[in-house]
């Protein structure tokens, strides 16, 4: 494995999930948490706020979809990071939440292998390691293989129909009425059951994944206004104040300004999309 720029922060990016690895300290806005993530401390403590007030000090802590992201109830600034974001409708989540410790709601903490996670997300930082080495070295540390037999959740097969049409659609206009026809569900239920069943409302779902390709076109060199367009979104502004909105933080700052982002997508991905190999 060769060694890295050790200024130069990375952007592992799978099928649905992604993993991101910071060098320094940074300021977050405030934001709604659009996806499942597992944030890991490497350097500096994760303080979390719970509803009495008192303060609890951790490396790693589970967020739900949903959840308010602000200095009120975790504090992160002083803290290197690195942030895993779990892929939507799987046992993930629910398989993490059974052994973690629950601080408020929507917010666990105490990885139950938190020293070697950490010890080994430090490792994919500062070396070279292709995305699916990556994809499993971190899987069977951060779901124990124990865990890996038993359903938490079930999940509806129209939800899972619907975020696939989602996927499938990412540039078109499709109206939450389509949607809702396609399985057989009024748009208020369909509304209803994909945020119990997500964690955020189908909009918002949505968004997220327009984001995620379009972070996807800015990682293989397209400018944002190519991005945006890919993604679906009507103008550049549209898509900077969404990616702000989901990340906390704007693409410029994101991708544009140093420390800069490596970034390395699975080979799937590309094909997929129909991208030249990074």
């Amino acid at each position: 494995m060769t060694e890295l720029n050790p200024i130069s922060r990375k952007l592992y990016i799978w099928v649905n999930q992604l993993l991101y690895i910071g060098t320094t300290p940074e300021a977050h806005r405030e934001h709604a948490i659009v996806s499942d993530k597992l944030m890991v401390s490497l350097q500096g403590t994760l303080k979390i706020v719970q509803d009495n007030g008192d303060e609890i000090s951790s490396r790693t802590c589970l967020v739900k979809a949903g959840t308010d992201f602000n200095k009120d109830n975790i504090i992160a600034n002083n803290a290197v990071m690195a942030i895993y974001y779990l892929a939507p409708l799987t046992q993930d989540y629910p398989a993490l939440r059974s052994v973690m410790s629950y601080a408020r709601n929507g917010v666990h903490y105490g990885h139950p292998d938190e020293d070697r996670l950490i010890q080994t997300l430090l490792t994919i930082r500062d070396t070279s390691i292709e995305p699916e080495q990556t994809y499993n070295m971190l899987r069977t540390l951060i779901i124990q293989p124990h865990l890996a037999q038993y359903i938490f959740k079930e999940f509806d097969p129209r939800i899972i129909e619907v975020v696939r049409k989602i996927r499938a659609t990412v540039s078109e206009n499709v109206s939450l009425n389509k949607f809702a026809q396609d399985v057989y569900l009024s748009e208020s239920r369909l509304e209803k059951l994909f945020k119990d069943q997500v964690g955020v409302p189908i909009t918002r779902y949505r968004l997220r994944y327009r984001v995620f390709i379009g972070i996807i076109h800015l990682a293989t060199g397209q400018s944002i206004t190519e991005a945006a367009l890919a993604a679906g979104f009507a103008s550049t502004s549209h898509f900077s104040k969404s990616f702000s909105s989901i990340n906390g933080v704007p693409p410029s700052a994101a991708f544009f300004n140093p420390p800069f982002l490596h970034v390395l997508i699975a080979d799937e991905i590309l094909n997929e999309l129909c991208l030249p190999q990074l």
